[in-house]
């Protein structure tokens, strides 16, 4: 038994190894957030009605720019949206958006390096 296990174990991380694109094409989906539920827990002063409806705007906007998005910022920012209380596609969209600005821009937080005189 331990040895049928070890060699499934090992098939697959093999796979993976020779496969990435496997494992990477489900990342690839935009995730599906419960709009009702990242509305009711929102704690916002705006009105439910008005949350769906920017989640869905949101929703809408992300379903087309998703394959423009890399990969590492989609994985990190869902990685990050999803931490914690109900999800959102507004914080996600956001986050997305900051990233490819960063991107473009990138800033060191701590300023320019300083130059030695001679």
């Amino acid at each position: 038994m331990e040895e049928t296990m070890f060699r499934f174990c090992l098939v697959i991380a093999a796979a993976a190894i020779v496969c990435p694109e496997v494992g990477a094409t489900a990342e690839r989906e935009m995730p599906k957030f419960d709009i009702a539920a990242a509305c009711r827990g929102s704690g916002a002063v705006e009105t439910v009605a008005k949350c769906t409806q920017d989640e869905q705007a949101a929703r809408d906007q992300l379903a087309r720019l998703w394959p423009q998005f890399r990969q590492s910022d989609a994985s990190r920012c869902v990685q990050i949206v999803t931490t914690g209380g109900a999800s959102g596609y507004v914080e996600l969209l956001t986050c997305l958006q900051a990233a490819r600005i960063e991107e473009r821009n990138p800033t060191d937080p701590f300023g320019p390096l300083p130059t030695i005189a001679k």
